[in-house]
C-alpha cells in the first residue's frame, strides 16, 4: 500500500513539473516569435527592446507584453493569432490612460 501511495506522489509531481516546463517552454517560444516580428517585420534593433514577456490568463489566453528602451513607462500588448503577430493594445505600466497620452510604437492599420 505505502508503495502505491509512493508511486502516485512521485507520478502526480512529475506530472506537475511536466506541465510546469511545457508552460515555460511556450512562453519562452511566444517571446522569441514576438523579438523577431519586431526586429525582421517593424525593423527594431533587440537594444530597442527593453522588456518582453509573456503570459497565460483570461482573454486573450495568452498575451506577450513588450516594453521598449525608450518609452519605460508603457506597455504593449502582442498576440499571434492564425499565424500573425499583431499589437492589439497599449496602456500605461502604472495606473490608467487619460486619454491624451501618446504611445510612440502604436501600430496603426492601415
Amino acid at each position: 500500500m505505502i508503495k502505491w501511495k509512493y508511486t502516485l506522489i512521485v507520478f502526480v509531481a512529475f506530472l506537475i513539473l511536466f506541465g510546469f516546463g511545457c508552460l515555460q517552454i511556450f512562453k519562452h517560444r511566444a517571446n522569441n516569435e514576438v523579438m523577431s516580428y519586431l526586429v525582421d517585420q517593424k525593423g527594431y534593433s533587440k537594444e530597442e527592446i527593453s522588456k518582453i514577456y509573456t503570459q497565460v490568463g483570461k482573454t486573450p489566453i495568452v498575451s506577450t507584453t513588450v516594453i521598449f528602451s525608450d518609452e519605460l513607462d508603457a506597455r504593449y500588448f502582442y498576440r499571434k493569432e492564425n499565424g500573425q503577430i499583431y499589437q492589439y493594445s497599449f496602456a500605461p505600466v502604472h495606473g490608467s490612460w487619460d486619454g491624451q497620452s501618446i504611445f510612440k510604437h502604436e501600430e496603426r492599420d492601415g
